[in-house]
């Protein structure tokens, strides 16, 4: 769909390389995230891929990817393929990567949290504080 110079990718489109959500999460794990990192969701509308960081070492990994663009060009590289191209008609195909700020500091928190052992009281909010949501794909 073209919209106003702006092609927008559904999560059906990505998905057509793969032939289960289980190929396309190994095949993302492998090829576009850091160790200790994991795709775990993928929603559909503007694609947000929900990654959870095993470690602190492996959070700030994908952060520091973020920040100096390196994930956002992984992921481009990864999904954008010739069929995506096409079906912008031509017009440049642009990934945007976000990730809030506030939701690294508090995944740091949680993983500072639980690696000084105190993972029985923070149980109930760890595995949502412990995963990043990266909005992209216009």
């Amino acid at each position: 769909m073209v919209a106003g110079g702006i092609v927008v990718v559904s999560t059906v489109q990505l998905l057509r390389r793969w032939t289960t959500f289980d190929q396309l999460v190994t095949a993302v794990n492998t090829c576009v995230l850091p160790a200790g990192t994991s795709l775990v969701n993928l929603t559909d509308g503007c694609v947000c891929l929900t990654v959870q960081a095993e470690t602190l070492s492996a959070l700030t990994t994908l952060w520091n990817l973020y920040q100096d663009g390196t994930l956002e060009r992984r992921l481009y590289n990864f999904f954008v393929t010739d069929e995506i191209k096409e079906c912008a008609g031509g017009e440049t195909v642009e990934v945007n990567v976000s990730i809030e700020e506030e939701e690294y500091d508090k995944a740091c928190r949680e993983l500072i949290n639980e690696a000084r052992g105190n993972s029985i009281l923070l149980a109930s909010h760890l595995n949502s504080q412990k995963k990043l949501d990266l909005f992209w794909l216009k």
